[in-house]
C-alpha cells in the first residue's frame, strides 16, 4: 500500500499537467492533497471526477479559494467510510456512515467547534488493510492542513494550538477504538533543530507552542520513554514520525522552501509535511517514508511511504465522495438548460413532412408558415448573390448557384420543421393561436426577382481614397480646388515630420503638379512620388538643412532634465552582480519602500553560492 501527501498550493492550477496525469504520476493508493484553493461552487468536474480515483473534499466555508484538503483513492482501495471535519457536526449520514469516536470536547465551545471546520482543513478516510497473515483491520487516515500563524497575530495562535488539541484528541479517540490511525498533511511546524535550516538558539527554538504540541504527540524511539512527563496522560505519546524512525540522522530533508527568495535553488527550508502513524502500525508495516523534492509545482514537495499490506477495497464509495454531489450526479439542473432551445426534429426532415405532420395534428398556424416561407426566400436571395460572387476560381456562376441553393434547402427546411413543431397550438390547454401578418407569396418573388436583376446590373463601387477622410470639403467645392488643399496639406505635414526628424535620413513625400496626377473617374486620388530631381524635394531638403542644431540639443536637454530615468542598479558587495530591486509588503512604516538586495536565492550564510547580505535603501531625492 502506498500513501502520499502533498500541499499542492491550488489544485486548479493543473501544474501543467492534466489532474490525472499528474495523480498518476505520482504513484499511490492514497493521494491526500492540502491547501487546494477551491470552494464547492468553484469545484468542477474534471478535478472532482476523476477517471481511476474518487475523491472526497473539504471547502471552507470562511472565504472562497482558501485552504481546503482533498483526498484521492484509486478505485482499487475505496474507502469504506468517510468523514468531513474533526468535529463531526458537518455530517448528516447515519451513526452507521460515519467514523465516529469524536473524543471529549467539553472543553470547546460549541463556537469553537464551528470555527475550527469552518476553514476546511480535514478529511478523514477508513480503509481496510491485509496483513501478510490475511489479518483485516480497519485503517483511518486523517489528512490536515494545519493553520499557520504569525508571530505577532495572538488571534491566529490560539486557534492553530486548538486545532492541534482538537486533532490529537479525535486521532487518539479512535486509536482507543481498536483501529490503526494515520495522521498526514502539513503541519506547518518544524519538530527538530534537525528540520530546520537556520533554527535559532535551543531555548527559542524549543519555546515553540507547536512543537511543544508535537513532544507531547509523538513518541520518540531513541528515547524509550524516558522524557516522558509523569503529569501528561497514558494515551499521548501514541503515533511515531515515520520520516524519522527510517531516517532518523538525515540532514537537509526539508519540505518547503519560499518561494519568493528562490530558496528551493540552495535546500534552505524546513520539514513541515509527516505522515504520522500510531507505534505498532509505523513499527510493524511501513517500509519506506522518503521526500520527493524533484517534484515541482508547489513551494512544497510530497512525502511517500510504503507499506507493507494490501487494501480491501469497498463495493461502492461512501457518501461523501464527490461523484454523488448535485452538480456532478446529474440531479442538479443547470442554467445553460433554460438557455438552449433543442429540437425535436432533425434537419433531415422535410417541409412536406412537417406539413402533413401538422395537418395531422390539425393544430397548425398556416399564416405563421406563410410567413416562414417569404422569410426563407429571403435566405435563397442572399444564396444567390453569394453565388454570383463566387466564380473567381473558375467555376461556372450557375454550378455555384445550385450547389448554394441546395445547402440553403436543407436549412430552410431543417428551420421549417423547428419552427411548425413551436408553432403547433396546443388545443388541449386551450391556448390561443398567434396570428401574425401575411404577405402575399407572388409579390414576394417578384420583389427577389427584382433585386437579384439590380445585384447584376449595379457596377461595382471603387475603394474610396484615404484622403476623403482627412479633408472635409464643403459644399460645392470643385475636384480641382479640393486636390490643390490635399497637395498643401501633405506639404505642410511633411515639413512637420521632417523638423521632428531632423537628425535621422530625410524621407520627404513630394505631391507633383501635374494633371496627370487626377483620376479620371472621382478626381480624388493624389500621385505621389520621391524622385530626388524635383524642385519641390530640392526645397524641402534645403530647408531641413538650414535648422539649427542648437535647436535640437536643446530640446533634449530639456526633456533629460524633466524625465531622470530608473536609478542605475548597484552591484552587490559580495558577488559583483546586478541587484534586485523589491518591495516592502509587511505591514509597518516602512510599507512600500523599495530596496536594493542581491539578486542570487536565499541560502545559508557558508554557502557562497547564495544571497550576500548587500541591502541598501533606495534613495527618496531627485
Amino acid at each position: 500500500m502506498k500513501i502520499l501527501t502533498w500541499n499542492i498550493n491550488g489544485i486548479r492550477g493543473n501544474k501543467g499537467l492534466g489532474l490525472k496525469q499528474l495523480l498518476d504520476s505520482l504513484d499511490a493508493d492514497v493521494i491526500c492533497l492540502q491547501e487546494t484553493k477551491v470552494s464547492r461552487e468553484q469545484l468542477d468536474e474534471a478535478s472532482a471526477i476523476v477517471d481511476g480515483y474518487n475523491s472526497y473534499f473539504s471547502f471552507s466555508r470562511a472565504r472562497a479559494g482558501y485552504s481546503g484538503v482533498a483526498t484521492f483513492v484509486r478505485d482499487g482501495a475505496t474507502p469504506w467510510k468517510a468523514e468531513d471535519g474533526l468535529t463531526g457536526l458537518l455530517q448528516e449520514e447515519d451513526e452507521e456512515l460515519r467514523i465516529g469516536h469524536h473524543g471529549d470536547q467539553s472543553s470547546f465551545t460549541c463556537e469553537e467547534l464551528e470555527a475550527l471546520d469552518r476553514e476546511g482543513r480535514c478529511v478523514m478516510t477508513q480503509h481496510v488493510i491485509r496483513d501478510s497473515s490475511g489479518i483485516e483491520k480497519d485503517l483511518v487516515i486523517i489528512n490536515v492542513y494545519c493553520p499557520r500563524a504569525e508571530p505577532d497575530n495572538d488571534i491566529r495562535k490560539s486557534y492553530k494550538m486548538r486545532f492541534y488539541q482538537l486533532l490529537q484528541s479525535r486521532a487518539e479517540t479512535i486509536l482507543k477504538s481498536g483501529r490503526h490511525v494515520i495522521v498526514l498533511g502539513d503541519i506547518n511546524t518544524s519538530h527538530r533543530k534537525i528540520d530546520h535550516c537556520d533554527p535559532t538558539n535551543d531555548e527559542e527554538f524549543y519555546a515553540n507552542p507547536g512543537r511543544k504540541w508535537l513532544d507531547g504527540f509523538l513518541y520518540d524511539p531513541a528515547s524509550d520513554g524516558t522524557t516522558k512527563d509523569a503529569n501528561e496522560p497514558a494515551e499521548h505519546h501514541q503515533f511515531v514520525d515515520t520520516f524519522r524512525l527510517l531516517h532518523p540522522e538525515q540532514l537537509n530533508a526539508f519540505t518547503n522552501w519560499s518561494s519568493a527568495t528562490g530558496a528551493r535553488e540552495t535546500n534552505y527550508g524546513c520539514r513541515l509535511d509527516y505522515i504520522f502513524a500510531n507505534k505498532n502500525l509505523a513499527q510493524h508495516f511501513f517500509v519506506q517514508c522518503f521526500i520527493m523534492p524533484e517534484v515541482m509545482g508547489s513551494d512544497h514537495c510530497p512525502v511517500k511511504a510504503v507499506l507493507d499490506c494490501s487494501v480491501v477495497a469497498a463495493k461502492k464509495c461512501p457518501p461523501l465522495c464527490t461523484r454523488f454531489m448535485l452538480q456532478f450526479s446529474g440531479k442538479q439542473q443547470k442554467l445553460s438548460m433554460f438557455l438552449i432551445k433543442t429540437s425535436k426534429l432533425k434537419c433531415g426532415l422535410t417541409k412536406s413532412q412537417s406539413m402533413e405532420s401538422s395537418q395531422s395534428s390539425g393544430n397548425c398556424d398556416f399564416e405563421s408558415v406563410n410567413q416562414e416561407e417569404s422569410s426563407f426566400d429571403d435566405i435563397k436571395l442572399s444564396g444567390e448573390r453569394n453565388a454570383l460572387d463566387m466564380t473567381d476560381d473558375g467555376t461556372s456562376s450557375s454550378q455555384t448557384t445550385n450547389d448554394v441553393q441546395m445547402d440553403i434547402k436543407c436549412t430552410a427546411d431543417c428551420l421549417v420543421a423547428e419552427d411548425l413543431n413551436s408553432k403547433i397550438s396546443p388545443a388541449s390547454n386551450g391556448l390561443p393561436v398567434s396570428h401574425k401578418r401575411v404577405f402575399n407569396d407572388s409579390r414576394k418573388r417578384v420583389d427577389t426577382a427584382a433585386k437579384i436583376s439590380k445585384v447584376e446590373t449595379q457596377p461595382a463601387k471603387k475603394q474610396s481614397n484615404l484622403f476623403n477622410f482627412l479633408v472635409k470639403s464643403p459644399i460645392g467645392m470643385n475636384k480641382e480646388s479640393k486636390s490643390n488643399d490635399i497637395k498643401s496639406l501633405v506639404e505642410n505635414t511633411s515639413l512637420q515630420h521632417d523638423r521632428l526628424n531632423s537628425d535621422s535620413k530625410l524621407q520627404t513625400v513630394c505631391v507633383t503638379k501635374d494633371d496627370d496626377c487626377h483620376n479620371e473617374n472621382d478626381g480624388e486620388n493624389v500621385k505621389a512620388c520621391t524622385e530626388a530631381q524635383t524642385p519641390e524635394l530640392s526645397a524641402c531638403t534645403s530647408k531641413t538643412d538650414s535648422m539649427s542644431s542648437s535647436e535640437a540639443s536643446n530640446s533634449t536637454f530639456a526633456w533629460k532634465s524633466l524625465l531622470k530615468g530608473p536609478p542605475q542598479t548597484p552591484l552587490c558587495k559580495g558577488h559583483k552582480e546586478p541587484c534586485a530591486l523589491r518591495t516592502v509588503k509587511k505591514s509597518g512604516p516602512n510599507r512600500g519602500r523599495q530596496f536594493w538586495t542581491c539578486s542570487r536565492p536565499e541560502g545559508h550564510k557558508t554557502n557562497p553560492e547564495a544571497r550576500c547580505d548587500y541591502f541598501v535603501w533606495v534613495s527618496n531625492k531627485k
